[in-house]
């Protein structure tokens, strides 16, 4: 990583901030940890979603094969097997016509999405779970070979992860289809036609032939409420696929900050143990300092507050209450102790807090102005390796460095407020 003279001595004024450290990987994957609970419960709404309107697809898409599925049921089934035959045959002319798709390749990417969808989730529950084990670990004993491994497992995942939100483009588009299907309008005498082919009534005896054609009789009549009948999951979905641009736009951001969060927290691991250079350690640990350890920072010091405040108050009624001859001298005994204990424990954390937060506030701007230094240099390499290259180079890269440029602006807002 190429940082310039400059950069490297603004990051060298506030070492105490920005040098990695066990206690800054565990603080990252804490906070990694909250951004994959974020990302996991959007995957979960998207992905009910699209198993919900694959199931519905599944039903129209059948066709010809209707036939099998409900053939058990003999001939009361044929004027289900006439409406989804009717219904696929609308849905396929509609849906090609506004999407310029076949419905059978949505189809397919409603399954496949659905798929991939269940199986990143197991991937978020992979990362989900290396946190609450960092989470558990002494401050300081990281073990090297573990951390290793577990460079090797985030790697994975942020692999999969690039690999898989490629997909969220055409999931957010699925509204269009499921508009398309909606406009269907069949009368009776388009699922007659399909009730009525030859295949369906050659070699019948005559008892049998008028069964059937009574059967067909009653179809026509009922045609409309059969059509509902197929079309009624999509009517159901119809307000949920309306949100998944938004849904998915949303998921897209989240995901970035994660991608985002994955790569600081493989630096910081090879960082501590000395598998990347020093300048790149310095510019990972400033980065860190700004997107991760400053915002965890200043939730915790807001909990710190509080919670001194909370066990003030208690102990504030209680002595009223003491007073007022509602507590007993006793039970008052009992109960302040504990108050006062409580709030001792929470006055020595906020008081840590508030040692970490005056260093923020005499050298943070420091840190912040060399993470900007860094993301528009980053920047400014991508931009001059298009004009030399005379190609779109590193989108993805694009892509992260303006959302961490967003965390920076945030950064920068908790800074002031601090």
């Amino acid at each position: 990583m190429d940082v310039d003279d400059p950069l490297v001595k603004a990051a060298e004024s506030v070492q105490a901030l920005i040098t990695p450290s066990a206690v800054g990987v565990e603080t990252t994957f804490a906070a990694l940890g909250r951004t994959v609970e974020t990302v996991h419960a959007d995957c979960r709404t998207i992905s009910e979603t699209l198993e919900a309107l694959g199931d519905a697809l599944s039903l129209v898409s059948q066709g010809a094969g209707a036939g099998q599925e409900w053939g058990g049921f003999g001939l009361i089934s044929l004027p289900i097997v006439g409406a989804i035959r009717a219904v696929k045959a609308a849905a396929s002319q509609y849906v090609n016509q506004q999407t310029g798709i076949p419905l059978k390749t949505w189809t397919e990417l409603v399954t496949s999405s659905s798929s991939q969808f269940d199986g990143y989730i197991s991937q978020l529950d992979i990362v989900a779970e290396l946190s609450l084990q960092y989470h558990d670990r002494t401050h300081g004993a990281v073990d090297p070979e573990r951390a290793r491994q577990d460079v090797a497992t985030l790697l994975h995942v942020l692999w999969e992860t690039q690999a898989w939100k490629q997909i969220l483009g055409g999931v957010a588009q699925l509204g269009k289809v499921v508009e398309a299907i909606l406009q269907i309008e069949l009368g009776g005498d388009a699922l007659g036609a399909e009730m009525g082919s030859p295949s369906g009534s050659a070699g019948i005896a005559g008892s049998l032939q008028k069964r059937l054609k009574e059967v067909q009789s009653r179809t026509v009549e009922r045609s409309g409420d059969l059509r509902e009948w197929v079309l009624q999951p999509f009517v159901e979905l119809r307000d949920r696929v309306k949100q998944l641009p938004g849904q998915t736009e949303h998921l897209a951001h989240e995901v970035a900050l994660l991608e985002v969060m994955l790569e600081l927290e493989i630096a910081e691991l090879q960082a501590l143990f000395g598998e990347i250079s020093r300048t790149e350690a310095r510019v990972v640990g400033m980065r860190a300092a700004a997107s991760v350890i400053l915002p965890e920072l200043a939730d915790r010091l807001g909990d710190a507050r509080h919670r001194v405040s909370v066990y003030e108050a208690y102990l504030d009624r209680l002595t009223r209450a003491n007073q007022s001859g509602q507590v007993g001298d006793r039970t008052y005994s009992v109960l302040a102790e504990e108050y006062h204990e409580a709030l001792r424990d929470s006055r020595s954390r906020l008081s840590s807090l508030e040692a970490q937060a005056e260093r923020w506030r005499h050298d943070g701007a420091t840190v912040l102005d060399a993470c900007d230094t860094w993301t528009t240099l980053q920047l400014d390499l991508l931009a001059a390796r298009r004009l030399a290259e005379q190609a779109e180079v590193a989108g993805d890269r694009l892509e992260l460095l303006h959302r961490e440029r967003e965390r920076l602006a945030e950064a920068r807002t908790i800074l002031s407020v601090l």
